[in-house]
């Protein structure tokens, strides 16, 4: 990876400077995720299979969402710390391919593209 160094097993920096950019955690995992969040796995295995869009648009508006992506084409990430268990592809997505979901799917959720236009009409 361009521009990046891995010193250390526990974190990646920036090239040529101390930032760092990426940081194991220790775990348990949970104790960084929010505490009122609804917790989602994402699984080509699994038997739920839902439409993204309509999936976060069924979660309260109050409610922290947590995204747990692996980075894996097929198997089932074994964790015990997820609410909920879906599938969004009927055929194995890139972890990339995921996430553009996951923000599609947020993005109709808190209505931005709407949003942006008011506030361009606006300016």
């Amino acid at each position: 990876m361009e521009g990046t160094q891995n010193r250390s097993p526990l974190s990646i920096t920036a090239a040529g400077k101390r930032e760092k950019l990426l940081r194991v955690i220790k775990n348990p995992v949970t104790r960084y995720l929010p505490v009122n969040s609804q917790k989602i796995g994402f699984s080509y295995s699994s038997e739920k299979w839902v439409k993204m869009r309509n999936h976060v648009a069924t979660i309260s508006d109050d409610m922290d969402l947590v995204f747990v992506v692996g980075a894996m084409a097929n198997g089932k990430i074994e964790i015990n710390y997820t609410d909920d268990s879906i599938a969004i592809s009927g055929c194995p997505i890139s972890v990339a391919h995921s996430i553009i979901r996951i923000c599609e799917a947020l993005e109709d959720k808190c209505d931005i593209l709407n949003r942006r236009k008011k506030y361009l009409l606006t300016c």
